[in-house]
């Protein structure tokens, strides 16, 4: 039989079996965001006109945007957080947050009934011209 000190792995098994992890131990250390680290996409619904460009340029297809309902949705397990909706809004409702996105690994349906992390605003119809004047 072979002394198991002399094979040619044997020497690393035992330097890995002492050494640090190569690796960061994730939900214990977390690594410090660095300057212009990209984050989440946020979404501003006071500002927005609706025009649907964002929706246009993404590249990853992860904005619904409807002038009709005024409506906005925003995947963002699609999202792939490139920064060109950001950069094509005309009145800076969309802007790019430092936080990371959660992970989310499994979809569950039974929470919310809707798909995993998409977030959806719709806002009130704006009044008429001559509708708020009555006699």
């Amino acid at each position: 039989m072979a002394n198991p000190l002399s094979l040619p792995m044997s020497r690393r098994a035992l330097r890995n079996l002492v050494a640090r992890p190569a690796t960061r131990r994730y939900p214990a250390e977390v690594r410090p965001r660095f300057p212009g680290a990209r984050g989440q996409v946020v979404f501003d619904p006071s500002t927005c006109v609706f025009c649907n460009l964002c929706a246009r340029r993404c590249p990853a297809a992860a904005i619904e945007c409807s002038r009709e309902e005024r409506s906005f949705a925003l995947d963002q397990m699609r999202c792939i957080t490139c920064g060109v909706c950001v950069e094509v809004c005309n009145k800076h409702s969309l802007s790019m947050s430092p936080e990371p996105r959660p992970a989310h690994a499994v979809h569950d349906a039974s929470v919310g009934g809707g798909r995993p992390r998409r977030q959806e605003w719709r806002l009130a119809e704006r009044p008429a011209a001559g509708a708020g004047s009555g006699a």
